[in-house]
């Protein structure tokens, strides 16, 4: 066995992680903790989780994987019993979220604090940027999809034996037309790009408006036809209209977008929807050159001693001093006591900020002045201690890195106003594990 899976192996019996787990299959439906066919034991669900995240597979490749290797058939408790497919582990994996997986989270950092992995007695935070699963966001991409998702859910109505108020039209041929002359416009320079541009978008925008009057028509129909219809047509129905009901004031929404921006010159992107099915992604502007824009969620990724990711969090404000505080205070929460080294960049440098953490029991601050500094203050950065807690808070770069790229925060891997804390706080899990493994 690969000796972080033999040492894991020992700590994935722990009773705690099991229970959470089976807490959360047992709610899947009101009695299926008494009543129903005997489910997949939650060590096995459990597990295989880990397991898929510390080798970054997707589903599939965890069944295949599975299947096929007797070690870990062995890990996974299931010997030679049956593999749960892959459907059935994306429901699993979509019940182990949310809150209990925060507890799951909390758990492991409790074992690594139990196996003397690590004490809290340094501390190190660091923010950056979950990428949403989105395409590049673009006005013209935006009105694509919203015809696209409203056509089809169209079209499920009227195949649900719905009778719609219109005829339903194929806009997929004028949608590629249009996307076309706006691709050949953008080729263009200057002025002449911005001219070239209206008139292709002033169609595609009448498509898109057309599209969704028609899906608010249809949706009233849907809803007339639910009264008579019964079940797997009324089923189908209700999805539809409850879709509708998602997707009709974002499509409602891009076209305002797109009309500020093309035709009034509104360039602003403040509340700017970057994507339909991604409503939370936020534009974030970091200063990076080789990637000055990017999409999706901030992620405070909070760091002690012994390679122990403490906490994750999404945070919604672009000013990291105000995270500085409130890390200190998390980590207190954790460990009982507060760190006696406490490094940051100067980004989370506010007066106040350095104040109160050395009042909560902070007593070596490393958190670099931003702006010009003073002799006196020259002559504080220079200590010893100083620049030993920047070369420490140096490794929270490496720390995040190996969250992003070894498992998989580079870009959230679920879907949904969940997806990037699934995300997040699985590839903190799985960092963790691996640490526990090596220090034993």
């Amino acid at each position: 066995m690969d000796p972080v899976l033999k040492q894991l192996d020992s700590v994935l019996d722990d009773e705690q992680l099991v229970d959470r787990v089976f807490e959360a299959l047992a709610k899947r439906h009101q009695e299926s903790a008494r009543t129903g066919r005997p489910s997949t034991p939650a060590e096995v669900v459990l597990r295989m989780l880990v397991l898929k995240h510390l080798r970054g597979w997707s589903y599939e490749q965890l069944q295949w994987e599975v299947t096929g290797n007797f070690v870990y058939r062995r890990f996974c408790r299931i010997d030679g019993g049956a593999v749960p497919d892959e459907k059935t582990m994306v429901r699993y994996g979509q019940l182990v979220g949310g809150e209990l997986l925060e507890q799951l989270f909390a758990r492991v950092v409790e074992l690594a604090k139990l196996r003397d992995v690590t004490k809290g007695r340094r501390l190190r935070v660091d923010t950056t940027v979950v990428e949403a699963p989105i395409h590049y966001p673009t006005d013209s991409g935006l009105l694509a999809d919203a015809v696209r998702v409203l056509s089809r859910e169209v079209g499920k109505i009227e195949e649900a034996g719905a009778k719609l108020p219109f005829d339903r039209t194929d806009v997929r041929r004028s949608l590629a037309r249009r996307l076309l002359e706006i691709g050949y416009a953008l080729r263009q320079r200057g002025d002449e790009a911005k001219a070239a541009l209206v008139k292709p978008y002033k169609r595609l925008l009448r498509t898109t408006g057309r599209t969704t009057r028609q899906a608010i028509r249809a949706r009233r129909a849907a809803i007339r036809a639910m009264k008579k219809a019964r079940g797997k047509r009324r089923a189908a129905l209700a999805r539809s209209v409850e879709k509708l009901d998602v997707f009709v004031p974002r499509a409602q929404q891009v076209i305002r977008q797109t009309r500020a921006r093309i035709l009034r010159g509104q360039t602003s992107s403040e509340g700017k929807l970057l994507s339909i099915f991604e409503p939370n992604a936020r534009i974030l502007r970091r200063g990076k050159l080789h990637k000055p824009t990017e999409f999706g969620a901030l992620v405070k990724v909070q760091e002690s001693e012994g390679g122990i990711v403490t906490d994750v969090a999404i945070v919604e404000t672009n000013n990291d001093s105000a995270l500085l505080v409130p890390s200190v205070e998390r980590h207190i929460e954790i460990f009982g006591v507060p760190p006696i080294m406490a490094s940051t960049d100067r980004g989370f440098y506010s007066g106040d900020g350095v104040k109160r953490i050395e009042e909560l029991g902070v007593r070596r601050v490393v958190v670099p002045f931003p702006g010009k500094r003073s002799q006196k203050r020259l002559h504080h950065e220079k200590q010893r201690w100083f620049r030993r807690g920047r070369a420490w808070r140096a490794g929270g770069e490496a720390r995040i890195a190996r969250l992003k790229h070894r498992f998989g925060m580079a870009r959230s891997r679920y879907r949904g106003p969940t997806g990037t804390a699934r995300t997040a706080y699985w590839a903190g899990i799985s960092n963790n594990l691996v640490a526990i493994a090596a220090a034993a």
